[in-house]
This record gives structure tokens, sequence and C-alpha cells, in this order.
């Protein structure tokens, strides 16, 4: 019995993303924007706002007064730095809590969706390619679909994963028979409600598929084999960890050898440490 209406129907009743945290990647990722107009932007939003204010008076900044304003804040903050952290609270927060379906915890997940991040900004720098613009957000919301299928009763990974095996079929092939629908696309519908653009919906959808890219490539590459790398790694992985493998097309694509993975995974557990401890975990979910 497929479940797909069922699902996508309750993707609206999911918190959108902060309006704040979209206005502020756009405007940072604009070189013509005022800083002024930045923290305009991030004031608006009050949670926001107590982020970028705990990230600039971190220790890993080193400074011997503490900041009170956004804009004081932002003169301390290197925009890739700050805001990308901002952006990874506000996900954070949407994915707190159990997600039972997976077996894995909101703080797990979160921990899976900033490690891609980084490792998709990691892999495009050891490529020594131009960062594509909407990369970080592309990484940190590709498993966003499981905030949903995760609390949703029919979902069961080990028996996806189970039946993935049994038929030596994709685990997202197993959510198709399962389900009717697959938390790739389910997050893509979600991304989509919140009028990300286009190329984050691509990526999001296609992230288990990159030889379906059509919009940009580049990122779905990208953010295919940073997902596979910070699941073989373990970094916030649910129980269908073991079944995914980075993509031979993405791998060619990107001219990528396995060989400079284990750098990456390296580089990507160094900086999700300093990035928890930016956030100061506190019974679990970012704050």
């Amino acid at each position: 019995m497929s479940h797909r209406a069922e699902i996508i129907s309750r993707i609206a009743s999911v918190p959108p993303l902060p309006s704040a945290s979209t206005e502020v990647v756009r405007l940072v990722r604009d070189p013509e924007s005022p800083s002024a107009q930045v923290a305009t932007a991030i004031e608006y939003d009050p949670s926001l706002t107590m982020n970028v204010l705990r990230v600039a008076n971190s220790s890993s900044f080193g400074a011997p007064q503490t900041v009170g304003s956004v804009r004081e804040a932002f003169s301390r903050l290197v925009p890739d730095n700050g805001f990308q952290s901002v952006l990874a609270a506000a996900v954070g927060k949407i994915a707190e809590g159990p997600m039972g379906g997976y077996d894995v915890s909101g703080e797990d997940l979160w921990d899976h969706l900033i490690g891609s991040a980084i490792a998709a900004t990691k892999l495009a720098q050891v490529l020594k390619v131009s960062i594509p613009e909407h990369l970080f957000t592309a990484a940190l919301t590709h498993d966003i679909g499981k905030v949903v299928l995760g609390t949703f009763p029919e979902v069961n990974a080990r028996a996806i994963t189970a039946l993935a095996l049994e038929q030596r079929i994709s685990f997202e092939q197993a959510e198709q028979k399962t389900l009717g629908i697959d938390h790739a696309e389910v997050g893509a519908f979600l991304v989509e409600q919140w009028c990300l653009p286009l190329s984050i919906v691509d990526a999001v959808r296609l992230h288990h598929q990159p030889e379906r890219a059509v919009q940009d490539p580049l990122i779905v590459n990208l953010v295919h084999v940073a997902d596979v790398v910070c699941l073989m790694a373990g970094v916030g992985a649910s129980v269908d960890a073991l079944s995914y493998r980075p993509s031979s097309h993405a791998m060619e694509r990107l001219g990528l050898q396995l060989s400079l993975l284990d750098q990456i995974v390296y580089d990507v557990l160094n900086e999700l440490l300093k990035v928890r401890t930016l956030f100061k975990f506190r019974e679990g979910s970012p704050q």
C-alpha cells in the first residue's frame, strides 16, 4: 500500500526555514551587500541574533571583549564561517527530536547534515573548483526529508534495508517500494516549500542519483560524494548508512580518487568538532 499522498500532505506541517536565514545567506553571498543590511536581516530574528552573538563571542575567535550587538558581531565574523553556522543552527532547530523510523536522533541528523556541508566545501577546495553559490545550503539540507519520514509510523529503516539487500536494490528504491516515495523526494518537496533555489531542490532530490542531474551537476555530484563520505565515516549515520557507496559516475565527473576521501574525512571530523563546540550542545540539540 502506498503512503505517498499522506506523506506529502504531512510536509505542510513542517516548520518553515526562518525567512531571516535565507535572506542572510542571499545577502552574504552578494559581495555588494552592505554589512549593515546583513546585520538588519539577522536582527529581525531573535534566534539568529542569539546564535550570531554566541559564535562571535566564542573563544574560537580569541577576542578580548564580548560583543553585544549583531553589528559588532558582523565585524568580527568571517561570513563563510559565521553565517553558515547560523544557518546550520536554523536547520538544527527543525531537525531536533527523535526520528524513530531511521533509528537516528535529531542531534545525529544535524551532525550528518553539517558534516556533509563541510565535506562538500572541502571537496570543492581539494578539487580546486569554484565553490558553487548554493553548495553549502544544498548539502546542509540534502537529508532533511528524513525529518518528515522519520516520524511516519510506517517507516522502518531496518526493514527497508533488509528489503534492499534481499532484492539487491538501493535503499531509496526500497523506500519507494515500501512507502511510494523516498526521503530524497520528500526533502525536495520540503526545500521547494521553503522557496529555496532550484539548484538546491535538484541537489536534494538527486543526491543519490547524481547521473540524473541537469540543473547543476557539479552541486549534485559534490553533495552526493560528501553525503556518502560522511555515511561511511559514521558522521551522524542512521541505520541505512551501509547501504550507500559513492557513485562511479560522480567520482569520474569530479575526477576524484578514493585515496583523497580519507583526508576529507579527517578534515570534516576536525571541523565538525569545532562547529559543535560553537553551539555548546545541551540536552542533545543545537541551541
